[in-house]
Parts: C-alpha cells; sequence; structure tokens
C-alpha cells in the first residue's frame, strides 16, 4: 500500500498486554494516518496492561471481520503468551497470513505468529529468551526485522523503529520519512 491508500490495522489485546508496545506503536501508526482499533480478545469492555494501563476496545473479537483490515498487529506482554494458546487467534493469524496481509508483532508477540504456523524459514526479531519457540524462524540481530509482509520488533524499546517500519512497508518511504521528521525522531543525529 503506498500514498492514498487508507490502511486498516487490528491490535489483538489482552490482559497482560505491554502498554508501550501496545499504545506507542498505535498512537505513531495513528499520526501516520493509519487507523488502528483495539480488538478485545476475551469479549471485556476494558483491556489492563502490565503497567495497569486500561483500554476501551473498539471491537470485540466476537463481532471481528477480518475483511475490514489490511494487518493484524499483536504487541508482547503476559498477553502475548495466552494469544498463542488461543485457537480463534492462531486462526485468524493463518486467514491472514493466506490473504497476503500484513502481519506485525513485537517482543513475544512474534511467538504468537510462530504457533500460527506463518514463520518457517521467516526472519524475525524478538524478545530475547523466544528463540525456542520461533519454530524454524531466522533471528535478524536488529531492532526491527522485515521479511515479506510480516514485520517484528525486539521489544519496547523499538517502538518507533517499529511503528516506522510499518509506515515505510504499508505507505511508503517518504510517508515515513516525513513521520520522523514531524515526530523530531533521532533529530540531532540526522543534522550530522
Amino acid at each position: 500500500m503506498k500514498e492514498g491508500i487508507i490502511v486498516k490495522i487490528a491490535c489483538l489485546l489482552l490482559d497482560g498486554f505491554e502498554d508501550m508496545e501496545a499504545l506507542g506503536t498505535t498512537a505513531i501508526l495513528r499520526r501516520a494516518g493509519i487507523k488502528v482499533d483495539f480488538v478485545s480478545v476475551d469479549g471485556v469492555p476494558y483491556v489492563k496492561g502490565v503497567y495497569n494501563t486500561f483500554v476501551k476496545p473498539d471491537i470485540m473479537m466476537t463481532n471481528f471481520d477480518h475483511n475490514a483490515y489490511d494487518g493484524l498487529f499483536i504487541p508482547g506482554g503476559r498477553a502475548a503468551f495466552l494469544l498463542r494458546e488461543n485457537k480463534k487467534v492462531l486462526q485468524l493469524i493463518k486467514d491472514f497470513h493466506a490473504c497476503g496481509k500484513y502481519l506485525m508483532a513485537i517482543c513475544a508477540g512474534p511467538t504468537v505468529l510462530a504457533f500460527a504456523g506463518v514463520m518457517e524459514g521467516k526472519k524475525y526479531i524478538s524478545f530475547p529468551g523466544t528463540e525456542a519457540e520461533m519454530r524454524g524462524a531466522v533471528k535478524i540481530e536488529k531492532q526491527t526485522v522485515s521479511d515479506g509482509k510480516i514485520i517484528t520488533a525486539i521489544g519496547a524499546g523499538a517502538v518507533y523503529e517499529f511503528a516506522l517500519e510499518i509506515v515505510r512497508n504499508t505507505l511508503g518511504d517518504a510517508k515515513a520519512s516525513e513521520l520522523a521528521k514531524n515526530i523530531f525522531y533521532r533529530e540531532f543525529e540526522q543534522r550530522k
């Protein structure tokens, strides 16, 4: 997807999601004009992050229509370990993958993609210590890694790079550069 195209992403949330990864990434994506909806996987009216941030979901999983979205975003935190055991979530990931849609995950989130069986031979990065659960994926030691329409990041410290990589992949280099400039991302490093 490039300039002029509206991109819509679903962020899957369960209690125990990593606050900064979910909210920081979403805030940056929304600045770029990407629509992000929070999806309550358990159908609860408020989902609680690891650091006690409550989020009111935009939609419940029971009403979720994957045809309305271009991508699926899975933040890390303890919730990732529950998401990867959820058969509906795993099937949803398989459906998105089969349709050639974007799959984005950060921290422990990439393990959910692996449990869905879509990471074999794919390049990725995830939270250190999750490598044994990545089921044939190829670890690349970078803050964020793209392999086709799969975009992964190491953790909360990579939120800016992760979001910019998503923007770059979905809306193009020019939009990502414009966004980075508008948020003063590494402003003084760019001047050197």
